[in-house]
């Protein structure tokens, strides 16, 4: 992106010539083809090259300071709606901010650790906590864990933004496809939870994080990212997939090849036993987080599914389903007075839709990983959060700013984008939606 775009005020892509949605020395989604490498790779100047351009931090930034002005927007929208709505009784509308639903847990479990909080809370994996907990032991910090955990969550969420450019820019989106990819990571219509107490935005840091490390082969980052997203929530233990897929790419195996080649030609002959090794300790690491509070949930309560199995209730994931099934019975809600789960159906065919282009555009491991979430997603009979775990699938940000290359469509996209965030935060803080 040019300087003089880098700061500039007003979301709109730079039109430096025809926006493709990604340079044309490196046109995305030839991992479909596992005949041939990408054109730049092929040309010397793969993703471990690309991985040195410079991000554009001050449009990270500035949208980044955008998603808190509409959600500080909605915040306080909800308390005039709740002011107006005053009975003469003194009643008044139940509302929340920024630590309420699942926010509220995170602090709790913080300041009274699982034992204080119930057994309900085990269902909340631990990293965010324990970072919460462990800052807020030093000085000054005592006693404000829920301005700690507000802090962590929305420094993680401009990490996210940093960090999610630079694998853009890895996977060959050009200046313009990555402003979108900015944008749109920020004013998603699920993105308020960034600014909230979720632990979404630390998630989304470490899977972004673990897909850059094994995409450029840097088996130690993604083994370190896998680990702690392990750690961070359930989902986390599906990275361990992606990673498979990359660390079988350039092994000298049969069946292998299929999957394309490696993303460097240096990394391609690294194949001895310690790379061997690195690849296998980056796979396992995802699992070896989740094992590590199984293992202390076991040994504390008896109970290591517990984390698990807490999230099939029916009041809140749902016990698991026929993925079809689940579809039509919210399709079929939305015509039968159940507004609340039909508004959850556009969403997920929006998702299904995307996960076709993923499959044509990017590579099989960004596809692979999107779907499991996705499955995932359509296995519970409770739909309740969707957008927000289909938000944290990542890719579906890098499909939407491939797709939106013509000014006037990406304009569109992020007024839409915009409106419908700032009404979904409005009604999670006055409790009529579960984000």
């Amino acid at each position: 992106m040019s300087a003089a775009r880098g700061t500039s005020a007003h979301p709109g892509p730079p039109m430096d010539g025809p926006a493709t949605g990604t340079r044309r020395a490196a046109p995305p989604a030839l991992d479909s083809d596992p005949t041939c490498a990408r054109p730049a790779e092929a040309a010397g100047h793969g993703p471990a090259d690309r991985a040195d351009t410079v991000a554009q931090p001050p449009d990270v930034v500035l949208a980044w300071l955008a998603a808190r002005l509409v959600v500080g927007a909605a915040l306080a929208m909800t308390k005039f709606i709740a002011d107006q709505a005053r009975g003469d009784q003194g009643a008044r509308l139940q509302t929340t901010d920024l630590l309420g639903w699942d926010a509220g847990w995170y602090r709790t479990i913080a300041e009274a650790g699982y034992s204080g909080a119930g057994a309900e809370s085990r269902r909340f994996f631990p990293l965010l906590p324990t970072l919460v907990r462990a800052l807020d032991q030093l000085p000054g910090a005592g006693g404000h864990s829920g301005a700690v955990l507000l802090l962590i969550v929305n420094v993680c969420a401009l990490g996210l933004g940093l960090v999610l450019v630079r694998l853009g820019r890895l996977e060959g989106l050009d200046d313009a496809a990555t402003f979108r990819l900015i944008w749109f990571t920020a004013l998603a219509p699920p993105a308020f939870v960034l600014v909230m107490g979720y632990a979404e935005a630390l998630a989304g840091l470490l899977a972004v994080t673990v897909f850059l490390g094994a995409r450029t082969r840097r088996w130690e980052l993604a083994a370190c990212a896998g680990l702690l997203s392990g750690l961070c929530r359930p989902l986390g233990i599906l990275l361990a997939v992606p990673v498979a897929l990359e660390a079988a790419r350039g092994l000298p195996w049969p069946g292998l090849r299929r999957l394309g080649a490696p993303p460097t030609a240096v990394a391609a002959a690294r194949t001895g036993a310690p790379e061997i090794v690195r690849r296998l300790a980056a796979i396992v690491a995802p699992l070896a987080g989740a094992g590590i509070y199984v293992l202390w949930s076991a040994h504390t309560y008896g109970d290591g599914l517990a984390p698990f199995t807490l999230q099939r209730d029916a009041a809140r994931h749902g016990s698991t389903g026929n993925p079809l099934a689940v579809l039509w019975h919210a399709t079929r809600g939305a015509f039968h007075g159940e507004l609340g789960t039909g508004l959850h159906v556009p969403w997920l065919l929006l998702a299904l839709a995307g996960l076709v282009v993923m499959a044509r555009r990017l590579p099989v491991s960004y596809t692979g990983w999107t779907a499991l979430v996705l499955a995932a997603v359509l296995t519970g009979s409770n739909l309740d959060s969707a957008e927000r775990y289909l938000y944290g699938a990542f890719p579906f940000l890098l499909v939407a700013a491939l797709l939106t290359a013509r000014r006037e469509i990406f304009t569109a996209a992020l007024v839409a984008s915009t409106a419908a965030m700032t009404l979904y935060a409005t009604l999670a803080f006055t409790l009529a939606y579960v984000p």
